[in-house]
């Protein structure tokens, strides 16, 4: 969530649909440790921080817009902060995470690059979101409708776009998957403020009340030796 954007202007309506998901099979995921420093990147209102809390030695939020971490949990430090610049020495964290927030990010490489170096070694990083269809011109009609709903819409990335830059910082893919979510048009036309007549519009290519989004989730390590 980078720059002062949307997010700022719908932060109310985003952090209550956050504060809904059940984070179960992320935290699984996660393997959260009582000893972990975790940093969740773009965390927005802490949804997954107020989930890792009590599970963990401390949380960190870090996200561009103040309005969103205005909605954070207490107990949970909250950081201003781009995450292709994160203000924070090495290996300063056991666990990083960064959800459905990769397509927002203007240089999302250099952002998995931050990542790796604010993990410690033996530390995972966690990352989930959605991403391109596999098909050119699916995947570019999508990226229509995604920039009609929010004009400051980035770009869907591809499972393989994180493989090279965090195998480059010497990380491991210790595991991943991906999967189909249905979506409720207007609720996610809701989330992002959309006014007409983009709604309009996207609902006119959509052709339907609900959609499928491919959402993909990895784990990496950093080795401990």
């Amino acid at each position: 969530m980078s720059g002062a954007n949307r997010f700022d202007r719908t932060a109310d309506l985003y952090a209550a649909h956050a504060a809904n998901r059940d984070w179960t099979g992320f935290l699984a995921w996660c393997e959260p440790r009582a000893e972990d420093r975790v940093l969740d990147v773009a965390g927005g209102p802490g949804a997954l921080a107020a989930a890792l809390a009590g599970r963990v030695a401390s949380v960190t939020v870090l996200d561009a817009a103040p309005a969103l971490l205005g909605h954070a949990p207490e107990g949970v430090q909250t950081v201003e902060g781009r995450a292709e610049q994160l203000p924070f020495a090495e290996a300063s964290f056991d666990l990083v995470t960064c959800v459905n927030s990769l397509h927002h990010i203007a240089r999302p490489a250099r952002a998995l690059d931050e990542m790796a170096r604010v993990l410690a070694p033996g530390g995972r990083l966690v990352l989930e979101d959605m991403v391109a269809d596999p098909d050119p011109r699916r995947a570019r009609r999508w990226e229509e409708i995604e920039r009609l709903r929010d004009p400051e819409h980035g770009r869907l990335i591809s499972p393989g776009d994180t493989r090279g830059p965090l195998q480059a910082a010497g990380m491991h893919l210790d595991s991943e998957e991906t999967w189909l979510r249905t979506n409720r048009v207007d609720r996610w036309l809701a989330v992002a403020g959309t006014g007409e007549p983009a709604a309009s519009r996207v609902r006119q290519m959509i052709g339907g009340p609900e959609f499928e989004v491919r959402v993909w989730r990895a784990r990496y390590r950093r080795p401990a030796g």
